[in-house]
């Protein structure tokens, strides 16, 4: 079985299915559509699963010769848990190194999920950061 710290207590783990169950029963009380809510479910699940991808770049290596633009589904996903947890590092990023701004990532997460056909959750976006931010990671 594959376990995960929960970053409530230092010493607690838990299995991956509950913590998917916990993150479900979060969501549904954001009181939003299903298809929101497991849209939104899908970027947290693949967060906690993998926790290697480098979130804050819109450019990927594929090899060592070749680099790209993410697919618009990492997209989509990268932007909505980068404002979600990291807010205060990328405005600091933009302040000392001129990183794009907190607004960029709004904007290209928002319209990423729009573009994909999540119109609710372009709509919401602001909405589902805090939400994520305050209820999720908190």
């Amino acid at each position: 079985m594959i376990y995960e710290k929960t970053g409530m207590e230092a010493e607690s783990i838990i299995p991956i299915r509950q913590s998917e169950d916990w993150f479900m029963s979060q969501l549904y009380q954001a009181n939003h559509s299903d298809n929101e809510t497991m849209r939104i479910l899908k970027t947290l699940k693949r967060y906690v699963k993998y926790c290697d991808r480098d979130i804050f770049y819109s450019i990927e290596a594929i090899n060592e010769n070749t680099v790209r633009i993410k697919p618009l589904n990492d997209l989509a996903d990268d932007c909505l848990i980068a404002v979600s947890l990291f807010s205060k590092h990328i405005s600091e990023l933009h302040r000392r190194r001129a990183a794009p701004s907190l607004a960029w990532y709004e904007w290209v997460g928002s319209e990423s999920f729009h573009k994909l056909g999540y119109y609710d959750i372009a709509k919401n976006y602001s909405f589902w950061t805090c939400f994520i931010a305050e209820h999720i990671f908190a």
